[in-house]
């Protein structure tokens, strides 16, 4: 590994904040917030390009395409308040939050074109946003933490959730909060970030010291870099997927920015592999584990092997695997919508899935397209289908069939508040494929509320059967027609 100074930077006040923006033109944009109220963005050879007024109570930034439009916003942390700006400087996010932002960082987790938003807060809590202010997760940490990343650590396409913690642990969350590793790195961080390169990521850390540590996944110090001070903060960029080039950014307290060129490898080691390996092995556990304890009821979570009221092994949900199941939602949802923006189309489709998952919309719909599961294209951030849909099972329901559904799921539901699909496809004729599709339509249009898991739907608390039974007859007619 090479890593050279490109430039050393002098400033008029301490930066306390970077970030480097990668965009799709290969072209790297670094920006740096400071204690004399500016904005100040640079290119990778560390020429200012441009500078504004910025109030320094904006604790942190972050710069991405939050609505999917083709348009960068700015991210922030104002004490306890969120702030997504507009390329117009007009703010579009403001939630209130109970306690001070420290952290935050913005990149699209789900390929949906529109960037996610994660947050650390002051009182060790983490918050990732989907970019319509739904909250996808919340979790507590044990220790203050010192800053957070979205990263694909896993070289799977989806985006893992890197908190570093001031006592030089760094956890790796799925995109949906659930725990992947724990790695500790020293004893004592101030700043964190991570290089990537291709398969290969490492691991920055900064101190009370004027090094920084660079670390491999398994926690092994790889490197050190001195620089001229104590780092007050770090940001890294690469500048596309070929390259074997990143950036490293370091504002020190001297009032400088130094601009490093990191030249690495993307070949990851044996050890590494092992771990990317385990990973993702736990990653598949996690989002097949049941949330409901098979034996007692209870809610557990996948994190744990066993449920915590009656001690039972939690079973792997293997009937109906979720990516599968996202497919089924996808071409269910797309059936009646000719055209669609990805960002709405993951809106509607979190509406189905049965349990949080991690997924790449992006990376679904290419591949649907590619085996001839679902006919159309991918217009920049738009989904076009180009041929309708075809009835599963090769039959449409009659009209007899329809005619029974209604008075069949009054008497499955009189008892409980869940039938299975098989059993409602005995009692009425209609195909079970049918049955899922016009459930899955139904919940992803927010018409019904429940859950589909596996070959079981279990209606919402308080919802009315009576109401629920006439919406499933009425979307079902339109598949006689």
């Amino acid at each position: 590994m090479r890593i050279r100074t490109v430039a050393n930077v002098p400033v008029s006040a301490n930066v306390y904040s970077v970030y480097v923006r990668q965009k799709k033109d290969a072209s790297t944009q670094i920006f740096s917030l400071d204690y004399a109220d500016r904005l100040r963005i640079f290119d990778a050879r560390g020429t200012l390009r441009s500078t504004r007024k910025w109030s320094s109570k904006v604790r942190c930034i972050a710069v991405a395409d939050i609505r999917g439009e083709g348009q960068d916003s700015l991210v922030g942390g104002v004490g306890k308040k969120l702030l997504v700006v507009d390329h117009r400087g007009q703010a579009f996010w403001q939630i209130s939050l109970e306690s001070p932002v420290v952290a935050c960082d913005a990149r699209d987790v789900d390929g949906d074109g529109a960037a996610e938003v994660i947050v650390a807060l002051q009182n060790r809590r983490v918050v990732l946003w989907n970019d319509d202010k739904d909250a996808i997760f919340s979790r507590n940490m044990r220790n203050p933490i010192a800053d957070v990343w979205l990263e694909d650590i896993t070289n799977d396409s989806e985006l893992e959730a890197v908190i570093a913690d001031r006592s030089g642990l760094v956890t790796v969350l799925t995109s949906a909060g659930y725990q992947l590793q724990e790695i500790q790195l020293g004893e004592n961080l101030t700043t964190f970030a991570v290089l990537s390169f291709g398969e290969r990521k490492l691991f920055v850390t900064g101190d009370n010291s004027s090094i920084l540590r660079l670390w491999d996944l398994d926690g092994n110090e790889v490197t050190r870099v001195e620089v001229d001070d104590c780092p007050r903060a770090l940001a890294t960029g690469i500048p596309d997927d070929d390259s074997d080039i990143a950036y490293l950014v370091v504002s020190t307290r001297d009032k400088k920015l130094t601009f490093f060129e990191v030249e690495g490898t993307g070949k990851v080691s044996r050890t590494e592999q092992v771990i990317l390996q385990q990973l993702g092995s736990t990653k598949t556990i996690l989002y097949r584990r049941a949330i409901k304890c098979g034996n007692c009821g209870a809610p557990v979570s996948p994190e744990a092997a066993k449920c915590s009221s009656c001690g039972a092994q939690l079973e792997m949900y293997e009937e109906y695997v979720i990516e599968e199941y996202i497919q089924e939602s996808i071409d269910s949802i797309t059936s009646r919508h000719e055209r669609i923006q990805l960002n709405d189309l993951d809106k509607i489709l979190r509406r189905t899935l049965p349990r949080p998952a991690a997924y790449n919309l992006r990376r679904s719909l290419q591949a649907m397209i590619q085996s001839g599961a679902i006919e159309g294209y991918i217009q920049e951030n738009t989904f076009v289908r180009t041929k309708a849909d075809v009835i599963a099972g090769g039959k449409k329901p009659a009209p007899n069939e329809i005619q029974r559904v209604p008075d069949a799921l009054m008497d499955l539901l009189r008892q409980r508040d869940s039938f299975a699909v098989d059993r409602l496809e005995k009692e009425t004729g209609v195909h079970r494929d049918i049955l899922r599709r016009t459930l899955i339509i139904l919940l992803g249009e927010g018409d019904i509320k429940g859950t589909l898991d596996g070959d079981q739907f279990r209606l919402a608390e308080g919802e009315d059967i009576r109401a629920f039974a006439k919406k499933i007859g009425q979307e079902l007619r339109k598949w006689s027609g």
